[in-house]
């Protein structure tokens, strides 16, 4: 019990975080469209969530001792995070964002080539053992890594969230199903691939695992089914509900057939 307050209590204390949230809570209150609704609550969630994997114990572990730990604060930026924030975007501002000057770069980054290409590119460029080493000892690479998680969390996600008529994201149900699927690939090439070595391969973790009791390898494969999990759960989870959407409620044919009849 003495060891999980201890744990609890290893909060941090980075300026740029604690401002950066800040920032985004207050920012809302002057988005065009924006009400105490669920949209805010969802928003509100989404930085709660970044507080929680950058200031917590999770940061603590992730960074000083535990890959699988690191993995975690990985998942809630990527995969997490993006769908909370872009889903509690009031419709009034993404109108406007897409009548601003920055319009054109929004609508190429959310292209949904472009977007899963770059969150598979992402997610699987960090965990390259000499990336991921050297992330852990510059704070500038850290902050780096995690905003890159976020960022193409939020563009691979647009697509999902935001639905506009005559907008070259926009997909059908079959098409969001084939775009989930693209989504699943960095959990098959990072997660499969990490719980299946026999081996570790981040040297920042070989000696600090036990210092709680967890070999390296038990650590990397933790973290790789980590991803592999929660990454397959989530995407198909999504695409089985836009799978669902390809197939009309029961009866729904018959009464269209119905109100056409002369």
């Amino acid at each position: 019990m003495t060891w999980w307050l201890h744990w609890v209590g290893l909060w941090e204390l980075d300026p740029s975080v604690w401002v950066g949230c800040a920032v985004a809570l207050l920012a809302y209150l002057r988005f065009p469209g924006a009400h105490r609704d669920w949209r805010a609550a969802a928003w509100v969630g989404g930085v709660i969530v970044i507080f929680v994997a950058l200031q917590s114990a999770l940061d603590v572990a992730g960074q000083r001792y535990l890959f699988s730990a690191h993995m975690a604060q990985h998942l809630l930026l990527a995969m997490v995070v993006p769908p909370l924030l872009v889903r509690g975007l009031p419709e009034q501002t993404v109108d406007w964002l897409l009548r601003s000057r920055l319009a054109p770069v929004l609508r190429t980054l959310v292209h949904p080539f472009f977007a899963a290409s770059a969150y598979l590119g992402v997610l699987v460029l960090w965990h390259v053992p000499v990336l991921l080493d050297y992330s852990l000892t510059s704070p500038s690479v850290y902050l780096l890594q995690h905003l890159s998680f976020l960022a193409v969390g939020l563009i691979f996600w647009w697509a999902i969230v935001i639905h506009r008529e005559g907008e070259h994201w926009n997909l059908s149900p079959l098409g969001e199903v084939a775009y989930l699927t693209c989504g699943a690939l960095p959990s098959v090439v990072v997660g499969l691939t990490l719980s299946l070595l026999p081996a570790a391969i981040y040297t920042a973790y070989l000696h600090r695992t036990a210092l709680l009791g967890l070999s390296a390898v038990s650590d990397l494969h933790l973290g790789g089914l980590m991803m592999f999990a929660f990454d397959n759960t989530l995407m198909v989870g999504v695409a089985a509900y836009y799978f669902w959407q390809l197939f009309p409620p029961d009866g729904a044919d018959q009464r269209g057939d119905t109100i056409t009849q002369p």
